[in-house]
């Protein structure tokens, strides 16, 4: 008996660590819909269980869209980083799609995301997909810390028609996919990054020598960008630009 529940509770963890946790996804599904100021929720499907968008689109007559991909354990209206994003860049000439990844429980590490990658892929492939169903154009993947990894992840290993990559805040889990990386690439980071991003910074150029359109830019901020939006927005806009 001892066996069998042990079986049991290995076969749990690991299904637990592979799949993201769905429960949480609805409650900040709920969270982000009650307070949603600008945009849209749009209910996309990867994994084959639904998950939330919010698209918000641009100012101006224009096809170009950014997906934007938040980073650990929140959603696609956190309010560093993300939302600044996502409202910002529909009033400079991009429609936005910022998407719900894979979450897990909040004391959770990065590295146990990995396992996650695949449905992180599938996420990005549906977005991907509705935009263009949608007659638009996907211009740029926008993706801040852990989602920059899992953004890279993707853009390595997957055929797509993302034009640019803006990675904010990319960690040294980065390393190992920007060498497959051949799209214009914006590395941007802050001088009071954390220790993961401020480490590795020659080691992602060194990833990256290969891609002609790499361009690795450090700004005064935290990894947040915390009382920096405006310079986040800039630098973002700036370079799209």
């Amino acid at each position: 008996m001892k066996i069998v529940l042990i079986l049991l509770f290995i076969s749990y963890s690991s299904f637990a660590q592979t799949t993201s946790d769905y429960a949480k996804e609805k409650r900040w599904a709920a969270q982000v819909e009650d307070a949603l100021m600008d945009g849209d929720v749009v209910w996309l499907s990867a994994n084959n269980h639904p998950f939330m968008s919010l698209y918000t689109p641009s100012e101006t007559d224009t096809k170009r869209t950014a997906v934007i991909v938040h980073g650990i354990g929140i959603h696609p209206n956190w309010a560093q980083v993300i939302r600044p994003l996502r409202v910002a860049l529909s009033e400079k000439g991009w429609h936005t799609l910022s998407i719900q990844m894979p979450v897990l429980a909040n004391d959770a590490t990065s590295q146990q995301y990995t396992p996650l990658f695949a449905e992180a892929d599938q996420r990005i492939a549906a977005a991907l997909s509705y935009i263009e169903a949608q007659g638009l154009t996907a211009d740029v993947l926008v993706a801040h810390s852990l989602g920059s990894v899992m953004s890279t992840h993707y853009l390595a290993n997957n055929t797509h028609s993302f034009k640019r990559f803006v990675g904010i805040g990319m960690p040294a889990a980065n390393v190992k996919y920007l060498s497959k990386v051949n799209i214009p690439t914006l590395d941007l980071y802050g001088s009071e990054d954390i220790e993961t991003v401020l480490k590795s910074v020659n080691q992602r150029a060194i990833a990256s020598q290969a891609n002609k359109n790499y361009t690795q830019k450090k700004v005064d901020a935290d990894h947040f960008f915390n009382d920096k939006d405006d310079l986040l927005i800039n630098q973002v806009s700036t370079w799209l630009k």
